[in-house]
């Protein structure tokens, strides 16, 4: 088969803008985003008209990488890197860097490069980066932000011939196809007005400076791995339970893997919106509500009370509930914006949320977490917020400890609520999914009469 990892010397670099507009001129592609992202997923998804999934090997470890890889790729695959090429977990070579999932998959990589106040000394710098690691497979080079054609054939020059690779052309300053950031995150997808233009305007210079024939010729490789179905035996278990999943403008971090292992245990799932429906869904056994912006929408989400009166209900009733960090914002007592505003939410626990100037450095990245003192997970955390007041009477049921051997609690319980800032991926958190599906299935058969 066909495909690539597009690579960047560092973050910024624009390998989103190379992704996208690579996306647009093959046929069928299959995307994926390196690390655990949700924004640059959306943006493969406008392009390509085809689901996006992460690649993520401290949250799936390499078993996990590749099944969603097999049980998605294509006849062309796509996928976008995260920061710079070797950039990961921490300092060694292994660290679920680009690289590194480049070498579990046996990915050819382009490498995105910054012509900006450069010449010869382009050429040193691409050469580092092939020299590294020489397991990981530079097939080409892309520089990008480049001021004319004449530049570009002076550095191609110095790349190929002192770098032995391909140059496989390059991307003017296109002021047009710039995503403007908003203070709190990236700009998402679906709210950008005019992003079919930039991405026609983008496909059609890409058409004209980049070799489309020698990258499709020069990214051929084999797939030397095995599809393991490694949830496929629990799939009777869970197939009579129905949950109820948050999704509009204010909750849409959601992995497609996730959602997909819910279905493949048959699982039934119905989508909802917080900010535009008067009610959850009917017969439902669980409710998720995942990430998102949900600050953007604190008016419309706080006025719903429709809404936050039939979630109070099914919380009353025993019903599970799941929320992970803008979830987790919601479901809360109260919001406090960056202007000062208050806004009442819905109250399941007593945290007051206040939003900040800059990420919480403090809580940021990768997380282990120990889930009811022996069970394991993996996550991550990103947030603008802090708890202001926090709820003094849930228990706390995630130990968390970050790589770097940090550690706090968090993960707030209640009757049959569980809810924090860390997102988890499932692969490697079967045990908290699988704790909150069985305390559901329970509460199913109770009310069915089987278990008394």
């Amino acid at each position: 088969m066909r495909g690539f990892l597009i690579a960047g010397t560092n973050s910024g670099i624009g390998k989103t803008t190379v992704s996208m507009g690579l996306m647009s001129c093959f046929e069928n592609i299959s995307p994926f985003k390196v690390g655990p992202d949700y924004i640059d997923g959306k943006f493969h998804e406008f392009v390509t008209g085809n689901k996006s999934y992460n690649l993520d090997y401290f949250l799936m470890g390499e078993d996990g990488v590749r099944e969603s890889f097999l049980k998605h790729k294509k006849d062309f695959v796509i996928v976008e890197g995260v920061m710079g090429l070797y950039d990961g977990i921490d300092n060694t070579i292994d660290n679920g860097s680009s690289a590194h999932v480049a070498r579990i998959l046996n990915l050819p990589v382009i490498l995105v490069v910054d012509a900006k106040g450069k010449s010869t000394s382009i050429s040193a710098q691409v050469m580092g980066y092939q020299n590294f690691d020489k397991r990981v497979n530079i097939v080409g080079v892309i520089i990008n932000k480049v001021s004319s054609e004449k530049t570009y054939e002076i550095l191609k020059e110095a790349i190929e011939k002192y770098c032995d690779v391909k140059c496989f052309g390059y991307i003017p300053n296109i002021d047009e196809v710039s995503v403007s950031s908003r203070h709190l995150g990236l700009t998402q997808a679906d709210e950008i007005k005019n992003l079919k233009d930039k991405i026609k305007i983008l496909n059609e210079n890409i058409k004209k400076t980049i070799d489309l024939e020698s990258i499709y010729k020069l990214t051929k490789f084999d797939v030397d791995y095995k599809l393991k179905n490694i949830f496929l035996s629990l799939k009777d278990k869970y197939k009579n339970l129905k949950i109820g999943i948050a999704k509009d403008n204010a909750f849409s971090f959601y992995y497609n893997d996730n959602l997909e292992f819910l279905e493949n245990l048959g699982i039934e799932i119905e989508y909802f919106s917080p900010i535009n429906d008067k009610k959850i869904p009917q017969d439902i056994d669980m409710l998720y509500f995942g990430g998102g912006y949900p600050e953007n929408y604190s008016e419309e989400l706080s006025k719903n009370i429709e809404m936050i009166n039939s979630i109070k209900e099914f919380y009353n009733k025993n019903g599970v509930i799941y929320g992970e960090c803008g979830g987790f914002i919601y479901l809360s007592k109260k919001l406090i914006t960056l202007d000062e505003k208050e806004y009442f939410f819905v109250g399941l626990t007593e945290n007051e949320i206040e939003m900040k100037n800059r990420l919480d450095i403090g809580r940021f990245g990768y997380i282990n977490i120990n889930y009811k003192e022996n069970l394991l997970g993996k996550g991550h955390e990103f947030h603008y917020s802090k708890i202001k007041n926090e709820e003094k009477n849930c228990k706390k049921e995630f130990k968390i400890t970050k790589p770097n051997g940090r550690k706090w609690e968090c993960g707030f319980s209640s009757k049959n609520l569980l809810c924090g800032y860390p997102h988890i991926h499932f692969f490697k958190s079967q045990s908290i999914i699988f704790d909150l599906l069985d305390r559901a299935l329970r509460n199913k058969e109770i009310k069915n009469g089987k278990l008394y």
